[in-house]
């Protein structure tokens, strides 16, 4: 027997322990019932830890405030403070123990943790906020879209200008000649400029006789009035009183100065945010009126078919009902939709998302914070933008605070927002016409809609052309047409892939509603630019995955089969292109996010598969869950051994719940947007992939450990706790406000950051994961079958008991979350670096519990 007395060679540890418990040896360890509330101390007695045949004897520093060696970690970090002053932090680990990593004197503690996980040593005092301004202010409680106001906004872009632009050379001059036309009307109407309305006709008549002669020969122009004068006219005098209207209502808002206003929201605020809200949209429909006026005199001649992709724009609004007597711009939810050039323009109430082109917000006072707080909740709102629009690509929005307008474009990864427009100066009222005419007369996929995705009136369903590309590379000139009138997963999502799933069939709609016989995947996954050279494609991937477990011999398998895929083109004014990132983005794809990191290029794919599913939450007890998980990891661990595939993103939208007659309901993995074929790997999967609720730990914090199945097994985990935390009955789980008072919560909100801080605290011991996460879980009928799974699944993968190494004392460090350092060399141990020596057996260990688990629920069912 090997003794190690000497307290130099323990391992030691930045988190609570496990409360004490006899080491298990060759059989999985529960703890539910043994431990049912979180560790409230950390003094621990001297106790003996045995396994195998080794003991090693010592003891843990207990907290004390008077204890000043070196390796004391009594001191509590500095906590985020939330809106009541209290401790962020502590909150969310009301019981568990604090820590001082290395540095005492930095304001980040996870940052210095994060660092070591990576292999870096940075200067720990420097702060990740350092130049964001406001956002250094510790008594507001910051939310997901101020984190994106922060972190993905790209200020003072105005090539989103140009993004917007018609690519036909005649429509495009054509909406250059009807913006400066509206402009000099507004100057005229506001009394700022001298000149009369003939010389603005002259102006009309000369520009169109030039434009003419490039798209004709000047003989022929001359047959047709390419302007027609009287109707103008008639036009103006007959909107004279609705455009009076709209010009008394926003001509103080462009008149300089404008009162200075602050950021209090008193009552003299809320008028004026509510004022600048309405002269905003008045504003917006003069112009926009006076655009369909000047468009319709020339929607004559040769200029007709340039025509042709004009739309009305109209504004739109509606105040949100509030409960107190005042209402603040912010509780107004506007913007602008557009339709066919059959109706009068007019400020329109009937808001809705699911027609919007642009959603604007308007607040009182224009100082940077203001400014950044109309970001987040423009942003918070384009959201409902993607998720009621099947065909929207990307989205566009304006922020209007005081008198300063600011235009935005959001892509995939980054916000793009112009420089201020001074609504007070000529210049800038100049440019937001310029804006509002190329809106009206560019190509509809500039304005980020989809070609391919139309609604058909007649059968109330939706068309979606496909690549037909399965098995080859993508070619613009294969489609095959789908049709649709489910949608099985919306673009729930700011930023990200946008995943979209629908319902669909081939087989065109003869009356009797749609028979769906496959999901249709619609997602922007990162990409390289070459699709020969593109080998994490996601179609190539499910070619080979229909082909080669077709093969397979595991019972009872459920796979996906691809129909059809590949990238996505676009037609445009006879020009076939590739839609992708950089195409849609311009020259605004070169520059940096507020980070310095690169913009990534993104493809636009589209496929088909089959068996058809629904989403996980549809499942209806802990038992259906099992099953369906099952199935879902099985068929994971096939992909692995057969087909060399890791798929990298286990989370609730990527498994499916296929129910067919006479079956149990089964589980489906989809989504290979982040897998990895590693037979062609040339190194270490590095890479972050991923859904932030339910990446691993080693994921999030973006270590220099490499990525395996491992880190897939541990999203189940997580998977698995979100649900039970939500519930499993339909007429009974969580609302979203009942969940956001939870600790789990923090994997959800916030960044990436906030969530490994959460996982680790919360995971770093068997008591932490059920005094923190599982006692919470909803008190469904059999749920503790469900807690048992996650027991078995958290043994295995971070408190395995094989992970020691022989007669060595060396055991402990590989167990929990937190790293362990000896004391005597100061030698760092890695957890999730170290068990990657046990891979395969771990990896064979979750597999077995899963399936144990899996055929346990099966027979219920």
């Amino acid at each position: 027997m090997t003794t190690c007395n000497n307290i130099a060679e323990l391992s030691w540890t930045l988190s609570a322990p496990a409360a004490s418990k006899p080491a298990a040896t060759g059989i999985k360890r529960k703890f539910s019932s043994s431990i049912s509330s979180p560790v409230s101390k950390f003094s621990p007695p001297k106790k003996a830890r045995s396994s195998s045949n080794t003991v090693c004897i010592g003891t843990k520093r207990s907290r004390s405030n008077s204890e000043s060696d070196d390796d004391d970690y009594s001191a509590q970090p500095p906590a985020k403070k939330t809106q009541k002053g209290e401790s962020a932090r502590a909150s969310i680990y009301p019981n568990g123990r604090w820590v001082r990593a290395l540095d005492q004197s930095s304001n980040s503690w996870s940052d210095k943790i994060m660092a070591m996980m990576r292999g870096n040593t940075p200067n720990m005092n420097t702060q990740l906020s350092q130049g964001m301004e406001w956002w250094n202010n510790k008594d507001e409680v910051l939310t997901e879209a101020d984190h994106w106001a922060k972190e993905r906004l790209i200020r003072d872009a105005n090539g989103v200008f140009d993004s917007v632009k018609s690519r036909n050379t005649v429509t495009s001059k054509l909406a250059d000649l009807v913006s400066t036309q509206v402009a000099l009307e507004l100057e005229r109407r506001l009394s700022l400029v001298t000149g009369s309305a003939a010389s603005s006709v002259d102006d009309i008549q000369d520009t169109l006789r030039e434009l003419a002669c490039d798209i004709t020969t000047c003989q022929q122009q001359q047959q047709h009035t390419l302007f027609d004068i009287a109707a103008y006219d008639k036009a103006k005098d007959e909107k004279r009183g609705s455009t009076d209207s709209a010009l008394a209502a926003f001509e103080e808002w462009v008149r300089p100065p404008l009162a200075t206003s602050t950021d209090s929201l008193d009552d003299d605020d809320i008028h004026t945010a509510k004022k600048i809200h309405e002269s905003a949209m008045s504003f917006i429909l003069f112009v926009v009126q006076h655009i369909d006026t000047l468009i319709r005199a020339l929607d004559t001649g040769p200029f007709s078919r340039y025509l042709e992709s004009y739309y009305q724009l109209l504004p739109c609004t509606r105040p949100r009902p509030q409960s107190s007597g005042n209402t603040d711009a912010s509780e107004f939810e506007a913007g602008i939709k557009f339709q066919h050039a059959l109706t009068d323009i007019e400020l329109l109430t009937d808001f809705h998302s699911k027609n919007m082109v642009a959603l604007i917000e308007a607040r009182s006072g224009k100082t940077r914070r203001t400014v950044d707080k109309a970001y987040a909740q423009l942003m918070q709102r384009t959201r409902s933008i993607y998720r009621n629009q099947p065909n929207r690509r990307f989205a566009w929005g304006l922020t209007v605070c005081d008198n300063e307008v600011r235009v935005c474009l959001f892509s995939n990864d980054a916000a793009f927002s112009s420089s201020a427009l001074d609504m007070t100066t000529a210049a800038g009222r100049r440019q937001f016409v310029e804006l509002l005419a190329n809106f009206a007369l560019c190509e509809k996929d500039q304005l980020g809609y989809d070609r391919g995705i139309l609604w058909n009136p007649e059968h109330k369903c939706w068309t979606i052309e496909c690549p037909d590309a399965a098995g080859k590379s993508s070619s613009p000139a294969t489609t095959k047409t789908y049709y649709f009138d489910k949608v099985l997963l919306a673009a729930d999502g700011m930023f990200g892939r946008r995943t979209r799933c629908y319902l669909a069939t081939d087989e065109k709609p003869t009356g009797g509603g749609i028979i769906p016989k496959f999901v249709l995947k619609d997602a922007w996954p990162e990409a390289e630019e070459d699709p020969v050279h593109d080998k994490r494609d996601e179609v190539q991937i499910m070619h080979r995955i229909t082909t080669e477990l077709a093969q397979s011999d595991v019972e009872d398998l459920v796979y996906p089969r691809l129909d059809a895929g590949g990238r996505v083109h676009i037609d445009s004014n006879g020009e076939v292109f590739e839609d992708n990132m950089k195409r849609i983005l311009g020259p605004l794809f070169s520059l940096r996010m507020p980070a310095g990191a690169a913009i990534p290029f993104r493809a636009h794919k589209r496929l088909a598969m089959s068996p058809i599913g629904e989403s996980l939450s549809t499942v209806e007890s802990v038992h259906e869950f099992i099953a369906v998980l099952g199935d879902a990891m099985r068929c994971h661990s096939e992909l692995l051994n057969r087909c060399n595939i890791l798929h990298r993103d286990i989370s609730s939208n990527n498994i499916l719940v296929v129910r067919e007659e006479g079956k149990p309901a089964r589980g489906l993995l989809i989504d290979f947007d982040c897998a990895l074929d590693l037979s062609g790997s040339q190194g270490p999967n590095l890479e972050t992939r991923g859904t932030i609720p339910f990446m691993s730990i080693n994921n999030l914090a973006k270590s220099d450990v490499e990525r395996t199945a491992l880190d897939d097994w541990e999203s189940l985990i997580y998977l698995i706790c979100w649900c039970a935390t939500k519930g499993f009955a339909p007429d009974s789980r969580r609302s979203s406000e009942e969940l956001r008072e939870l600790p789990i919560n923090r994997w959800r909100t916030g960044s990436a950051d906030d969530a490994v801080d959460s996982k680790m605290a919360q995971l770093s011991s068997p008591g932490g994961l059920n005094g923190r996460i599982m006692v919470n879980f909803h008190l469904d009928r059999d749920i503790d079958i469900a807690k048992d799974l996650v027991e078995d699944l958290y043994m295995d993968l971070f408190q395995n008991p094989n992970l020691r190494k022989g007669d060595t004392c060396d055991g402990s460090r590989y167990k929990g979350t937190w790293f362990h350092i000896n004391r005597r060399t100061r030698v760092r141990f890695n957890p999730f670096k170290e068990r990657l020596e046990k891979k395969s057996d771990i990896t064979t260990a979750l597999l077995k519990t899963m399936t144990e688990a899996w055929k346990s629920s099966r027979s219920k069912l």
